[in-house]
């Protein structure tokens, strides 16, 4: 959680890509043998009429997968995680995320910068000329954006 590439928020240009392997590298098998996409598309989450259609996304297909207001709105995007399945279960959508978590990934986000600020501070040569200079200005961004949001707290 805490080891995210912060250079990738500088980045000229976003990569559009899904967070996790559902449907590609974590399938989850029942006892019956019984493929899913992965641990939280199965019958104890979701209904067998439900699970069809799930069943029928294109999983290789990542723009299924890609929250566009997220996207094009939020810096942090490029290192937040999102888990499909819960997209799924709670707005029955995997292209919207669940946006409850937004919050708390701001506030992990400005513990990852100063992690990452402490870093470079004891060892400056941990990243090349490139990667370290978007990676400080990610962690002044990161500061502009969400500091003020949870200054009342420190």
């Amino acid at each position: 959680m805490l080891d995210k590439q912060l250079h990738f928020l500088e980045a000229k240009k976003r990569v559009r890509r899904k967070w996790c392997g559902i449907g590609i590298s974590c399938p989850f098998f029942d006892v019956d043998g019984t493929r899913y996409p992965c641990v939280f598309m199965t019958p104890m989450t979701f209904s067998n009429e439900e699970l069809s259609k799930i069943l029928k996304t294109d999983f290789t297909n990542d723009e299924n997968f890609i929250d566009d207001g997220c996207f094009d709105n939020c810096y942090i995007y490029p290192i937040c995680p999102t888990c499909a399945g819960a997209n799924y279960l709670a707005n029955k959508t995997f292209k919207e995320r669940k946006k409850t978590r937004c919050r708390i990934q701001k506030l992990i986000s400005l513990f990852i910068a100063d992690l990452q600020e402490k870093r470079i501070e004891k060892k400056p040569k941990i990243y090349d000329d490139h990667k370290l200079y978007h990676t400080i200005e990610a962690i002044k961004k990161i500061r502009s954006l969400y500091l003020p949001e949870f200054e009342e707290y420190i």
